[in-house]
This record gives C-alpha cells, sequence and structure tokens, in this order.
C-alpha cells in the first residue's frame, strides 16, 4: 500500500473526538456535565464524527449548546466548492446533528467557514474551520459486524477489533484510552493484538443508556511504516431507555419514519381495560403523533382522513406514506366499516388526499413497495365477524399526482391468508410466507370458524406480473418476520401455529433462498417471538435485535404471557444469541424503525390496559 494514512471509518456513521483528554461531550469528566444542560458555555464546540466520508455517506456533527434558537438552527457554511455538498442535516437531539452529503460529490475536500457564520449571530465557535474529505475507498478499522454493537455486548467485558490491512504496533507508544458518552466507569484492563486484530479488555460498567464509546489508539504504524499520533474508533452503544408518553393511548397503530427524520405513529384503537377515549365520534383513531426526537416528545400532526386500525401503511420511493384498509371509519361518522379505501400523505405539504379505493375490504394484510414504485396488496382478514382469510391480491399504480393512482387486480393465492410475512427480493420477488388461513362456518355473523396456519409459499413475479407456489414450505406459522441478509437469503422467523390454547410458538428459524427457490432449517430461537409482542430493530452491518416474547401454557384453559428477553441475529456470527432485556411487556403494540441509523422504539399496545408509554431502542 502506497503512503496511506490510516483512517477510522464506519461507513454509514461514525463519531469521534479531538482526543480523549479534551472531550467536552465525556459524561464522566465533571468539568463536561453541560452537555446534558446543566451549565452553558458562550464558545459553540463542534465535534465531527469524522474527517473523511464516502460519496453519499454520513457523519454526525456534536454540539455543546442547543443551536435551534439561531436562524436556520445548525447549518455548515460552504467555503468550496460553489455548490452545497450537502443533501439534508437532520437534528438527532439538540446537540447531535446527521449530516449527509450527496453522491455526486466523489472526490475532494470540502471546507465550511464556521467562523464567519456564527460571529453573524455574535458567537464564538471552534473549530473556526472544518474539512472534510470526500474518499470513495478509505482504510476501515472496526468491529467485525460494523461499529455498532448492543449494550450487552459491551458488558461481556471485551471487544475484538479488526483493521484491513497489518499493522505495526509501536510497543513504546502503545495506548488505548477511551471516552465518550457511553464510557461511564469504563477502563481499559488490557490488550492482546496480533497483526490485523486487537481484542480489548474493560473493567468497569457502561452508561446503562448507551451512547457513544470512542476508542483511542495511540502508537499505530501501517505497513508501509505511515503512523497516526491518534486513531479513533467510535462504537454506537445501543441500548433501551424509558421514551416519551404518547398523547393517547392506543395499540393496532402503525409507526413509520419520514425521509426529513420525523417519525410518526399513525391511527389504532384506544378502547381498552379502564382507558377509553371516544376521538371523533369512535374510538378507533385518526391521529397522527410526530415524534420530535430533538425534544423528545410527542406532537399532534395532520390527522388521517379515515379512522383505523389494523390497517397496512408503506413509505413510497418518493417519501410520502400509503395507507390503506383496516377497520374503521370516515373521521367523525361513529360507525365502524371494512375499509376498501387508500389515502397518501405527504411530508413535503403536510397533507393527507385520498387515493384510489381497492376492490376488497380487508384489515391485517401486508403491503410491499415493489422496484418500480407501486404497491402490491396482499391477502388479509374480513375485518367483521363470521371472519374469513383473503385470497385476492391488488397493485396500486403509484403516480405523482394522487388522482391519477389507480388499483388493479393480479389475482388469488390458492389459500387465503393474513398475517402473513413478505419481502421483496433482489430477483425482483414479492415472496409471500405462510400465514393465517380462516374459514367461517356460515355467513351468519355469529359464527365460528377454523384457523390454520399455512406452509406454503407463493411468489409474485413483477416482470410478468403473475402469483406462482414455490416448491418450498416454511413451517406453518403466522404473525412471523422475515429478514433480508448480506446474500440477499431471507431469515424466516417466530410466529405460532394457531391461535388457541393449543398454539405453539415457532422457535425454529429458516433461510429461504430466493435465487434457487430453496429453504433450510437454521437453528433456533432462543424465546418464543410473535408480532406485536416482538420487534425486530436493526443496528450495525449484519445485525438485528429482537426485543419482547411471548410464552405459552397449554395446560388447563391455557394462557400466555410476555417477558423482556431480547436476542440478536448476526449474519457474521450466523446465529441467534441473548442480548439486553427490553424495558416493558406488551402486546398489540406498533414500533418504528429507524432506518437512518439503526434502533427504533416501542409504542403504545396493551396489557390490563391500553398503554401510552413508549421506549427507545437506540445510541442517540
Amino acid at each position: 500500500m502506497a503512503k496511506t494514512k490510516i483512517f477510522i471509518l464506519l461507513i454509514l456513521q461514525m463519531y469521534c473526538v479531538i482526543s480523549p483528554a479534551n472531550n467536552q461531550f465525556d459524561p464522566s469528566n465533571s468539568k463536561n456535565l453541560f452537555l446534558f444542560g446543566l451549565m452553558t458555555d458562550s464558545t459553540v464546540r463542534l465535534e465531527v464524527s469524522s474527517n473523511r466520508v464516502r460519496p453519499g455517506g454520513s457523519v454526525f456533527i456534536m454540539s455543546n449548546t442547543d443551536l435551534s434558537d439561531l436562524p436556520g438552527g445548525f447549518v455548515l457554511p460552504v467555503s468550496n466548492p460553489e455548490e452545497s455538498p450537502i443533501k439534508q442535516i437532520i437534528p438527532r437531539s439538540r446537540f447531535l446533528y446527521e449530516v449527509t452529503f450527496n453522491s455526486e460529490v466523489s472526490e475532494g475536500t470540502l471546507t465550511f467557514n464556521l467562523k464567519d457564520h456564527y460571529e453573524r449571530f455574535s458567537r464564538t465557535v471552534t473549530p473556526e474551520n472544518l474539512q472534510i474529505e470526500v474518499d470513495d475507498a478509505p482504510p476501515v478499522f472496526e468491529l467485525r459486524g460494523g461499529n455498532s454493537l448492543d449494550i450487552s455486548e459491551l458488558r461481556s467485558g471485551f471487544l475484538d477489533l479488526e483493521a484491513n490491512e497489518y499493522i505495526e504496533w509501536d510497543e513504546s507508544n502503545l495506548n488505548i484510552s477511551l471516552s465518550g458518552t457511553a464510557k461511564n466507569s469504563l477502563v481499559v484492563s488490557s490488550i492482546i493484538k496480533s497483526k490485523k486484530h486487537l481484542r480489548i479488555l474493560f473493567s468497569g460498567v457502561p452508561n446503562a443508556n448507551g451512547g457513544i464509546l470512542v476508542i483511542s489508539l495511540f502508537g499505530v504504524k501501517d505497513k508501509a511504516g505511515n503512523s497516526e499520533t491518534e486513531i479513533r474508533i467510535p462504537i454506537q452503544v445501543f441500548a433501551f431507555r424509558s421514551g416519551p408518553l404518547m398523547l393517547l393511548p392506543k395499540r393496532s397503530c402503525v409507526g413509520l419514519e419520514l425521509d426529513d427524520g420525523r417519525r410518526i405513529v399513525l391511527g389504532g384503537r384506544s378502547r381498552g381495560g379502564s382507558s377509553e377515549f371516544v376521538i371523533d365520534g369512535n374510538r378507533t383513531l385518526s391521529r397522527m403523533e410526530i415524534y420530535n426526537p430533538v425534544n423528545r416528545v410527542f406532537e399532534n400532526g395532520i390527522d388521517m382522513l379515515f379512522r383505523r386500525q389494523e390497517f397496512d401503511a408503506v413509505k413510497l420511493k418518493d417519501g410520502r406514506i400509503l395507507v390503506s384498509g383496516g377497520f374503521g371509519g370516515v373521521r367523525f361518522h361513529p360507525d365502524n366499516l371494512m375499509l376498501r379505501s387508500t389515502e397518501i400523505f405527504d411530508p413535503n405539504t403536510n397533507t393527507w388526499s385520498q387515493g384510489p379505493n381497492l376492490h376488497f375490504a380487508r384489515m391485517q394484510h401486508k403491503m410491499t413497495v415493489l422496484s418500480n414504485g407501486d404497491v402490491l396488496v396482499v391477502g388479509g382478514i374480513t375485518p367483521f365477524s363470521p371472519f374469513d382469510s383473503i385470497s385476492s391480491v391488488e397493485k396500486i399504480h403509484v403516480t405523482p399526482n394522487v388522482q391519477d393512482m389507480t388499483v388493479s387486480f393480479v389475482g388469488h393465492m390458492a389459500e387465503s391468508r393474513g398475517r402473513q410475512a413478505q419481502i421483496l427480493t433482489r430477483n425482483g420477488k414479492v415472496v409471500i410466507f405462510g400465514g393465517e388461513n380462516l374459514e367461517s362456518f356460515s355467513p351468519f355473523a355469529s359464527a365460528n370458524f377454523v384457523s390454520k396456519a399455512l406452509s406454503s409459499i407463493i411468489i409474485f413475479d413483477e416482470a410478468s406480473n403473475t402469483l406462482n407456489p414455490s416448491s418450498a414450505q416454511v413451517h406453518p406459522r403466522f404473525n412471523h418476520f422475515v429478514k433480508e441478509l448480506e446474500n440477499g437469503e431471507i431469515l424466516i422467523f417466530g410466529g405460532i401455529n394457531h391461535r388457541t390454547n393449543i398454539g405453539q410458538p415457532e422457535l425454529r428459524a429458516q433461510i429461504y433462498n430466493p435465487f434457487t427457490d430453496r429453504i433450510r432449517t437454521h437453528g433456533s430461537m432462543m424465546y418464543a417471538r410473535e408480532w406485536g409482542s416482538s420487534f425486530e430493530f436493526p443496528y450495525g452491518r449484519d445485525r438485528f435485535l429482537v426485543a419482547g416474547s411471548i410464552e405459552y401454557q397449554t395446560s388447563g384453559n391455557g394462557y400466555f404471557s410476555a417477558s423482556l428477553d431480547s436476542e440478536t441475529w448476526s449474519y457474521s456470527a450466523n446465529r441467534f444469541y441473548v442480548s439486553s432485556q427490553s424495558l416493558g411487556t406488551r402486546w398489540e403494540a406498533c414500533q418504528i424503525r429507524y432506518s437512518s441509523n439503526g434502533g427504533g422504539m416501542i409504542l403504545g399496545g396493551r396489557l390490563s390496559e391500553i398503554l401510552r408509554n413508549t421506549e427507545e431502542y437506540s445510541f442517540e
């Protein structure tokens, strides 16, 4: 390798400090309490996560003070080039900002003149100038699964780091120190090193709320003999923490993250136990609540046109939100109906517009955004007794003008189903796994029905617009999860195989290969998981956590309970393993996945009554 400096870069996000001795954001330093609002500083002090970024990548910038009171809030003034290279700045908290760069800027050094900008507001700033180099192939030194981890891994007492080239350790100057908001009382107790690997052993405990742990290495040279005074490795430490209360208690809602960073929760049901609210003439909600991550509060948004529960919503390719079906009705009308309606929310105008009606009313169905931007609507359950599952599949043709959107009928699945799991694969097919088949005994509303978990897999081919059966089968399950892996295969996990007291959780995980249409069993989960009481959040490069579990008892009358146990699946480890616990149990809750940085939020649900509380799984 030619003369090269080793820079530390987390591919999507990073966080670093100038030096551990001068880290004004370290809560373990009594001089730095202003970070938490306990002190003030007349100088604006900014820290950038990395001085290198890939084209289209992001960095984090942290401030010692809240800049939201300045005109335009936090900005990065551009000295060169002439056109701004910044795509978006998203406030992640009052002190943390995510800066995303345009992918068109592929190389060069970006210079931001901070001094002149903040002097306009009679503020001093350090540093006075900020330079960030755009590099499409930077060296990497990181954790095996990416520079993000669950706090339970940090509590294990060691971390393994891996370099992308051979390292020469300067024994006389080798030193490692820790800083950052996740540090708390952690200290380095010992190190074990080789040419490309470094194991760091800790003593002490990390911050229970997670945060950023910055590992600073001194005395490191690359194979060409080039050295850096200091190498900083920022680690995002994810942990559960209590979130703010929603404005209303709710269950059966839907949560989404918008492209501009806002996090919204839609609809749901406010009735249950002693918690009953009559809103818009009914207990089924049209409400939108917006989570403000800067102030950590929920605020009222623009209500949907229809009250909905047991519905589905997806984010379209252009950032708009499409909502369909469910159980509810028009706002201010007290009656609940089977809904065929769709509606679209435009975040740019903060308005809802009514879209085209589906051919079939449905709830507990699933939607998938196709590669061409259209939306596939699959299955579901009839909203009123006698309950029957739905076999029809429809396609919503998405256009910039809502009035031009249409719905076309695709066909019927051989077995009707709801509560299935489905995903768009890399070869342009939507694979529909399992689900619940319901058949009522008679047309009367009081009729009983038969519930059956399905093992069949249906494949929708986007190119031919057809539904075809797969030769593979899943273990019979519904209310389960699917997740695309790094190699394009699909991990299938969780769910149950019956809705009555003979129902049992499906612990066996499976992996489906969409390129060969083959499926294989892949070990077992450690705990029972079901959609609505369990929640899946990605973090790191190849990991996701599944929080919350269900426990079934079949003796006597049968019952089930929930627990706080969580587990992580790692592609590099190729297995599930125990991770940190969530803070509370619940059923019929909703979740928001933080697609930009990983992690997410669990919202509402019910135990003996409907809940308002939330909890976050995050490092922010």
